[in-house]
């Protein structure tokens, strides 16, 4: 054989081994990228029942959709290297680290990380220091499997591909490949925004269905696929709501005083309204935990003197501002970002509210909260809605600690402000937000003085609480007993007093042990996103049981139910609500009662673009308050 020919069998021989090595590394690829998505999985949930539910062919979207994204990282990872072991350890290492955050964040708050985390950091590292990590078989066998892939990939990079002429056609054949899953994945990650759109506007889409990894993507890729609405627009559609409501009322928008209402005369009453921090049916957790006494007692009592019900809210676990600025607004935030604060986003500007409808009658408007006032943008935005005075925990003079400042001080400043008001003549509006019984750590800062009256059973069916999740849990329902005996003091003292008024009390979220507790005791998982509220009255109004609502159509209802003039806004959720008499991120029920998932596909587009329609509306009027500002006039 002459030299040329021996040569020519050489490159033969050599293209042929690279050809075999370059199918051999997107196998690697291949299952590398496998093994980081199952490994994320099982590290963030800690559970083989939800990583059993997610691993499955009916959903396939996101299984490809992670796959994708991994491999993404993988591939990205090989290039500047040329190294198999890289490319898996430093994907490796990110993952499990972000992977351990999120198992974190879940067992605290059933949510995986967003975006807007990364605005709270120094809040999250310190109470990362008392969150625990759950760890299942899953976990020991992903972290054996990972111990296995090192020595597995250091063989290839040892052995296979360590000539620098096979590792020139593997970087090529990558880059190829790269470019072609940037191809694929940019229209992919584009079409997914109009999906989580979709998604947030009509289901739950939780991290334990997308996984971790894209459920922090789509919370970047924050969804504006749509063209916004101009104001003319916003108007158009809001007005076409507010017509519906008026001709569903039958009047021109003056209603007479509730002559049920005796006592009241032609005087507004003093309205206080208590939006108490993770207020929640405590004794819907039945079976799955027991209490040496009923924490709901107290509340209980109140509530069989008043009208009552749920109110049905768009957040779980937290985010009180939502369900507060529903209540004081009348829009509801369905369709905001759920890593989004309204106070921040829209009060550069004065905006309407029931603060300042309450104002043009005559009231004297008063805020309270027993924490600091920069929370939330709230100094910022109380008074561009309309209240006169905001007190919060440096200006207050009932301070005892019950966790955090209590709600029996909180009743105590309320009832000090009422009869220290120099403005006597006029009918108090008091707005008070409660903190006592927020999550273990709050900006880092640590209870005190926590209550611990009562006592929890756990009867083995509770999906593996740790001695500190117990602990809060605990606290919390001691926490829940004391808030209602708070309300009863407040309810007791103006029993006492001459003065028509009413006293609203709801909750603003529930704690982010219901969704666990109810799956345990195999209830229906939508109760957790709905809070007790009660309207009580010293003068005998009609009493209404069992009313379910939006909270954004709460004011409404209390409005129509003191017998005081309607108002815009109150108009437009009286037709909003007409056909989706609830209509939250979580649950959507139409007229006849039935669920979003009973609906035929039609009536889903229906209600598809209806809800479409009112995010981009509202989004747009909220932007421009001036076009709006007689809505609670």
């Amino acid at each position: 054989m002459t030299g040329l020919s021996k040569k020519r069998t050489t490159d033969r021989n050599l293209c042929k081994l690279q050809n075999k090595n370059s199918w051999m590394l997107s196998v690697i690829f291949i299952l590398q990228t496998f093994f980081l998505m199952v490994m994320m999985q099982c590290i963030t949930f800690a559970d083989s029942y939800v990583f059993s539910e997610w691993f499955r062919i009916d959903n396939l979207y996101f299984l490809i959709y992670n796959f994708l994204l991994c491999l993404f990282l993988v591939l990205l990872c090989y290039l500047p290297f040329k190294r198999v072991l890289v490319s898996y350890l430093i994907p490796c290492v990110f993952l499990a680290l972000f992977s351990i955050v999120n198992n974190m964040k879940w067992a605290g708050l059933d949510e995986c990380i967003t975006i807007s985390d990364f605005s709270k950091l120094s809040e999250a590292a310190k109470v990362a220091g008392k969150a625990e990590i759950r760890i299942y078989s899953g976990t020991w066998i992903c972290m054996g499997t990972g111990i296995l892939c090192i020595f597995i990939w250091i063989y290839f990079d040892v052995i296979r591909f360590r000539t620098g002429d096979h590792n020139k056609k593997n970087v090529y054949m990558t880059r190829i490949f790269l470019a072609g899953l940037s191809v694929v994945l940019i229209p992919f990650l584009a079409l997914d925004m109009k999906k989580s759109e979709m998604a947030m506007l009509t289901e739950v889409r939780t991290a334990d269905k997308t996984g971790p990894l894209v459920y922090f993507v789509e919370s970047v890729l924050t969804a504006r696929l749509q063209k916004p609405y101009t104001v003319e627009e916003a108007g158009a559609s809001y007005y076409q709501y507010v017509d519906k409501g008026r001709r569903i009322m039958g009047e021109s928008g003056n209603t007479a005083m509730n002559k049920n209402a005796s006592g009241l005369k032609e005087q507004y009453p003093n309205i206080i309204v208590i939006m108490s921090e993770a207020f929640y049916d405590v004794n819907r957790f039945e079976g799955t935990v027991s209490y040496s006494e009923n924490p709901m007692s107290a509340f209980e009592e109140v509530k069989e003197e008043s009208s009552y019900g749920n109110v049905m809210v768009n957040v779980y676990g937290g985010s009180t501002h939502f369900s507060e600025f529903e209540f004081l607004t009348g829009w509801n935030t369905k369709g905001m970002r759920s890593g989004s604060c309204p106070y921040k986003d829209y009060f550069s500007k004065e905006q309407p509210a029931f603060a300042w409808y309450l104002k043009e009658k005559g009231y004297h408007t008063m805020a309270v909260h027993p924490y600091n006032g920069t929370f939330w943008d709230r100094y910022r935005a109380y008074p561009r809605m309309g209240f006169d005075k905001f007190i919060d925990r440096s200006q207050m003079k009932y301070t005892d600690m019950c966790g955090y400042i209590s709600d029996d001080s909180l009743t105590n400043e309320i009832i000090y402000q009422y009869e220290e008001n120099e403005e006597r003549e006029k009918p108090f509006f008091c707005f008070g937000v409660s903190v006592a019984n927020h999550i273990a750590i709050i900006n880092g800062e640590e209870k005190e003085n926590v209550p611990d009256d009562i006592k929890v059973t756990f009867n083995g069916k509770e999906t593996g609480y740790g001695a500190n999740k117990r602990k809060w849990f605990e606290e919390y329902i001691s926490g829940i007993s004391k808030s209602g005996e708070a309300l009863k003091k407040l309810t007791d003292y103006f029993k006492k007093q001459k003065e028509p008024t009413v006293i609203v009390f709801f909750g603003d979220h529930a704690p982010s042990y219901a969704l666990e507790l109810l799956r345990a005791g195999n209830q229906e998982e939508t109760l957790a996103y709905s809070t007790p509220y009660i309207i009580w009255d010293n003068f005998n109004m009609d009493k209404e049981k069992g009313t379910d609502m939006n909270v954004s159509f709460l004011t409404t209802s209390l409005l129509m139910k003191i017998g005081m003039p309607l108002t815009t806004q109150c108009y437009y959720n009286i037709g909003v609500r007409s056909d989706y008499p609830i209509d939250t991120r979580y649950v959507i029920e139409d007229y006849k009662g039935r669920r979003y998932q009973d609906f035929s596909r039609e009536e889903q587009n229906e209600y598809y673009t209806r809800a479409l329609d009112l995010k981009k509306q509202t989004q747009t009027l909220l932007e421009n308050p001036d076009k709006i500002e007689g809505i609670w006039k």
